[in-house]
């Protein structure tokens, strides 16, 4: 389902730590879109003591080992990823950068706007392109970058 019409709208100066698993809505104007890549949400592992296979869902694409075989009689605790597996399902993923709207007498000389990174998926890829303007509304998270940055997941 997609949220339309969602209220209120965050300014992006106010996005910060007290935002962090919210549910927000902001608008601007998209920037920069990267290519659109496979992001892995479940991936399969064979058990290299029985050869038992199993998927592990990958929540925002962070990789992980199973911690021991599921068979009762072997329990093995090495395994080997297969990406061609059934059980490996892969979704269309991109970033776009947005940048917070001003209005004339809210430019300060100087400042350079805002920005934030969102990412998205599925049937939102490639619906984009910089100089759209538009109205984001999603889950704020910290992204693991250098500089910290927050980043709205759909």
């Amino acid at each position: 389902c997609r949220v339309y019409n969602y209220e209120p709208l965050t300014q992006l100066k106010n996005v910060r730590a007290n935002c962090y698993g919210k549910y927000i809505a902001l608008r601007g104007t998209v920037v920069r879109v990267s290519n659109i890549k496979p992001l892995c949400t479940n991936l399969a592992f064979v058990c290299a003591a029985c050869g038992d296979v199993q998927g592990v869902p990958l929540p925002d694409g962070k990789y992980a080992l199973p911690t021991k075989c599921l068979v009762p009689e072997c329990r093995g605790r090495s395994f080997t990823a297969d990406r061609s597996s059934p059980l490996t399902t892969t979704v269309d993923w991109q970033s776009v950068k947005v940048q917070e709207l001003m209005e004339d007498d809210q430019r300060e000389a100087g400042r350079i706007p805002r920005t934030i990174e969102c990412e998205l998926v599925q049937d939102l890829v490639d619906s984009c392109v910089p100089g759209d303007m538009v109205t984001v509304t999603g889950i704020v998270k910290v992204a693991s970058t250098e500089e910290g940055e927050c980043s709205i997941f759909f």
